[in-house]
């Protein structure tokens, strides 16, 4: 091959890879909120070079940022006995913040301490409603949580309800 080929062949492959490296366009920007709280678990060390981004996850998250929790799938209501074996399973109940719960929770304190039960509060708009919550059962752990992938994989529709390894009871 000689030298003119050579620089013909090399021209036309710079050529082409300038022209394989243009920018893809974008088809669609819907907007939503931003992913950056998903990524926590991951976020950098923060140094004197770090720059400051208003979308940044803050130092410190509290309870009241988690608040309110909402569960779509379940209501206040009557929970059908449901069977189950779950070796091994922690017991955990449902409540949240309505009439029923609270009744409940007073009426099954004592059942709930002795074994060792966590409860996700499915339902609680404010830091006050879970700390009255939490007053009525004190030394059994109250954790404000959404329910809805709960409630779908036990077909549950309705709480208070205990959760144990042999099944689901109210």
């Amino acid at each position: 091959m000689n030298r003119f080929s050579s620089l013909i062949l090399g021209t036309m492959f710079v050529f082409y890879t300038n022209t394989v490296s243009a920018e893809l366009p974008v088809i669609a920007d819907l907007g939503g909120e931003s992913a950056v709280r998903f990524y926590e678990g991951i976020q950098p060390e923060v140094d004197g070079n770090t720059s400051n981004f208003p979308n940044a996850i803050p130092d410190t998250i509290s309870e009241a940022d988690m608040l309110p929790v909402v569960s779509h799938r379940l209501t206040p209501g009557k929970v059908g006995p449901i069977a189950l074996d779950l070796t091994g399973m922690s017991p955990l109940f449902l409540v949240g913040v309505d009439n029923l719960s609270r009744q409940w929770l007073k009426q099954h304190y004592n059942v709930l301490l002795a074994n060792q039960a966590v409860g996700l509060v499915v339902n609680v708009a404010t830091l006050e409603e879970l700390t009255a919550l939490r007053e009525l059962a004190p030394n059994v752990p109250l954790l404000p949580t959404s329910a809805d992938d709960l409630s779908r994989r036990l077909k549950l529709s309705h709480y208070p309800a205990l959760i144990t390894e042999t099944g689901v009871s109210q």
